[in-house]
């Protein structure tokens, strides 16, 4: 007897927010242990060796070259291997660089275990947002930003670090978090999946279209074949890189904000304490817009959406050019913040609305270079601009003005004629699933 898919036995959790939850978690840890809770190692390596305040933080600026360059070789990777082993060999990566950390006696082996620990978390957590997008289609954009929002909790987690320093020493503290990341990632990095439709489902956890159900009787395997445009396809496109070059263009100035935060309000006689109190604001404000964004992209057209967060960007980065205490950077800071936050999930979702999932990793990996290149370079001409100008007042309104550019552009990407016709994936048949908990 033919059931309505409303009928074939479901989890009471649809498998995708496990996967959510995974990703979720271990981007918490690294980025509470490392993107943000390094900071706190910064000074005790510093002053044990000598090295300047440079030097040390050069580190940094490694970490946003080796994004670039690894977020296309982790998307192909992904695309054809699937995300669990990348996740696993870089949890793996991640806790020996921790450990080459703790060993330390030169500048090199610093930067060396470094790029070590930055690229084991390229691995890690990059193919985290491919398997959401796969194992989501109705709600993907919301799944996005809800994983993507685990820099929040991270942010509860950084106060830590510096107890932990203190407790032992930096030393012993890296060789806790590098063996932390194995105990605690290890199992989350196990539970991703590549896709849905292996085990007799469809994105959302919809069945496969015309499955059959009779008494438990296997019928056809569920073809693991998803559509979609292959990369070079989609590099051929305008759309692609409409959306690329808006993305570069609206993140541009919050990524010369996120750098120079702390020196701009200090310019302008706010007190240090109070530019780093920012941050507190930046962030959770930040996943506000994620989570809004998050929700209403999949309800209406991303474009418009991503031309709101451009806009909201393009304001708020004017207003910092006349910001003269700390009550104004605020304001400038609330307005900014969502549109630093909306676009994180609403560009990959928008990626696969328009591209597919069959190539979506080295779809994303490639766009994400082209961001990484805008977000290296909007801090160091923010920063040229201070050293000639003596303020940071016309860099801010330049920023201001690129984002302006982003938010046109962003209208113009038109979905692809190809993408009216996909289906999320799946076969007409399908056999008895096998559970996703399994070994894939």
């Amino acid at each position: 007897m033919r059931l309505s898919p409303l009928k074939l036995r479901r989890p009471r959790i649809f498998y995708g927010w496990w996967i959510v939850f995974a990703g979720f978690a271990l981007i918490t840890y690294g980025w509470g242990t490392f993107f943000y809770g390094f900071s706190s190692f910064f000074n005790p390596i510093r002053n044990e060796f000598g090295w300047s305040a440079a030097a040390t933080a050069f580190a940094a600026s490694l970490r946003s070259m080796e994004m670039g360059i690894a977020a296309p070789v982790v998307g192909f990777l992904v695309d054809r291997v699937g995300p669990k082993i990348l996740m696993v060999f870089g949890v793996v990566v991640v806790g020996l660089g921790f450990l080459a950390m703790s060993q330390i006696h030169s500048l090199p082996m610093y930067y060396a275990s470094f790029l070590i620990i930055s690229t084991g978390f390229s691995f890690a957590s990059g193919p985290s947002s491919v398997a959401v997008v796969n194992w989501f289609s109705r709600k993907r954009t919301m799944a996005l930003a809800v994983l993507l929002s685990a820099t929040l909790p991270a942010g509860f987690l950084t106060p830590l670090i510096p107890r932990l320093i203190e407790a032992l020493d930096w030393r012993t503290a890296l060789v806790v978090i590098g063996v932390g990341m194995w105990v605690f990632c290890l199992p989350l990095a196990a539970l991703v999946r590549h896709r849905p439709e292996p085990y007799g489902i469809r994105p959302d956890g919809d069945p496969p279209l015309g499955a059959e159900e009779s008494n438990g009787a296997p019928g056809s395997r569920p073809s693991e074949e998803v559509e979609g445009m292959r990369w070079r396809q989609a590099i051929r496109h305008p759309s692609f890189w409409l959306i690329a070059v808006a993305g570069t263009m609206g993140g541009a100035a919050v990524g010369a904000v996120l750098v120079l935060l702390v020196p701009y309000l200090e310019s302008v006689g706010v007190s240090s304490q109070q530019a780093a109190g920012g941050f507190a604001i930046l962030g959770p404000v930040s996943v506000v817009g994620r989570i809004g964004m998050g929700w209403l992209g999949d309800r209406m057209d991303k474009r418009y959406l991503l031309a709101f967060a451009y806009g909201l960007t393009a304001v708020g980065t004017l207003m910092f050019a006349f910001v003269t205490d700390f009550k104004m950077a605020v304001i400038a800071l609330l307005v900014i913040s969502p549109g630093y936050g909306g676009p994180v999930p609403l560009r990959p979702a928008q990626m696969a609305e328009y591209f597919g999932r069959r190539d979506f990793g080295a779809i994303q990996g490639l766009q994400g270079t082209l961001g990484a290149v805008g977000g290296f370079l909007a801090p160091l001409v923010a920063a040229r601009i201070f050293d000639v100008t003596g303020s940071y007042r016309q860099a801010w309104i330049i920023f201001a003005g690129v984002a302006v550019l982003g938010m046109v552009l962003i209208l113009f990407a038109r979905r692809p004629k190809e993408a009216e016709a996909w289906a999320t994936g799946g076969s007409k048949k399908t056999e008895a699933p096998e559970s996703p908990t399994k070994n894939s």
